[in-house]
């Protein structure tokens, strides 16, 4: 079995994958609150192998002392894994580990793959190319929507939350859906303005596959045009598939 730990900004995200690449079970744990008898609890049985994806490097220590013990073979993703791309970008060790862990869990994707991951921060990665050729030239990084929804209601005074996830026009009929429909609406008109704006600038014509991960990924459903694919996992994934390698 593969053991499989992402830590995010926010919160980290655990799994288990058969040999077999099934999924097992998995749970979720607060990256800045006291995870450990949650974690302990999670990982009670013994791993054939575990990886570590971490974009919070004072938790890989912590995680990687658990897991050791548990675990035949411990890895620690980072830039110079055997991951199924080149790296064409400068400083490839400045990478945070999820954006290849993401673009790994794409590779079975054909052709150029952007991979949008909707967490703290909202990241656009490109994987251009075909088989064993394909290379990751870059990608663009926003704020996450929830910071730009969070700052605006903390920066106003008659400002209120509202439910997000439910469904708004474009054209709000009251404060609550105006918000709403700004928040959601325009999270998903900048993730399509990116995702165009990247392909037309490296010249690669449609068709294309635009794949949508992380936590905020939901909000782009039936409203980004040009993403195709949903895939919540797409992190886990990729490091269970960079894991099968060490």
């Amino acid at each position: 079995m593969i053991g499989v730990v992402d830590i995010g900004n926010t919160r980290t995200k655990m799994a288990i994958f058969e040999s077999n690449g099934a999924l097992k079970k998995e749970g979720v744990v607060s990256s800045k609150e006291n995870f450990l008898p949650s974690a302990v609890n999670f990982f009670s049985e013994s791993l054939d192998r575990a990886i570590i994806g971490s974009v919070v490097p004072d938790n890989t220590p912590i995680w990687a002392d658990l897991l050791v013990g548990r675990a035949g073979i411990l890895h620690v993703a980072g830039h110079d894994s055997p991951w199924g791309f080149r790296l064409g970008v400068e400083r490839p060790e400045a990478l945070g580990v999820d954006r290849l862990a993401n673009l790994e869990g794409a590779l079975g994707f054909p052709g150029s793959v952007m991979v949008v991951h909707a967490g703290t921060a909202t990241k656009f990665d490109l994987l251009e190319g075909v088989g064993e050729s394909r290379s990751f030239p870059g990608g663009a990084i926003a704020p996450g929507v929830m910071l730009g929804y969070e700052a605006m209601l903390a920066s106003t005074a008659q400002l209120r939350p509202v439910d997000l996830g439910k469904y708004s026009p474009v054209v709000g009929f009251n404060t609550e859906s105006a918000i709403r429909s700004g928040v959601v609406h325009g999270f998903a008109a900048m993730v399509d303005g990116m995702v165009s704006r990247i392909f037309e600038e490296r010249g690669i014509p449609a068709p294309f596959s635009v794949v949508a991960t992380g936590g905020n990924s939901e909000l782009l459903k039936s409203r980004a045009r040009f993403v195709t694919h949903y895939k919540p996992r797409l992190t886990l994934e990729g490091l269970r598939d960079l894991a099968k390698k060490i």
